[in-house]
């Protein structure tokens, strides 16, 4: 395994652990924090925010490490999955700040259902570089 292996797999789990612990922990623990709508809507905007300020740099900094392996062996199957399951992420990611905005609730259920494949598309791609 060599550094860009190490460093995509590394990314790949920050990012993954990063999802899963806001979506099954943070996300479910506002209805008993915040029992007020529009309290409980402030407060998911206001830690979505935080969360973009690590996870668009998590996620840009996962694409040039794609590449960056690319360009130094070859795209593979695994790299082309891993890209394609990350612009599928970060397109989720922009439709559901988009949403968020606009109608101010939560993500519908199939679009977690579609983050979280994507996200272990992800983590067995990372495997496969």
């Amino acid at each position: 395994m060599n550094v860009l292996e190490a460093v995509n797999i590394l990314l790949v789990g920050l990012w993954m652990g990063m999802y899963l612990f806001t979506t099954f922990i943070v996300s479910p623990a506002f209805s008993d924090f915040f029992p007020d709508a529009q309290i409980r809507r402030a407060r998911r905007t206001s830690v979505g925010k935080a969360y973009a300020r690590v996870a668009g740099p998590l996620m840009l900094g996962l694409a040039l490490i794609i590449f960056a392996q690319g360009w130094q062996g070859g795209f593979s199957a695994a790299l082309l999955t891993e890209f394609g399951a990350l612009l599928l992420m970060v397109s989720l990611v922009g439709w559901h700040v988009l949403q968020a905005r606009s109608e101010q609730r939560p993500p519908p259920r199939w679009a977690t259902h579609t983050a979280l494949t994507a996200g272990l598309v992800l983590c067995g791609a990372a495997v496969m570089t």
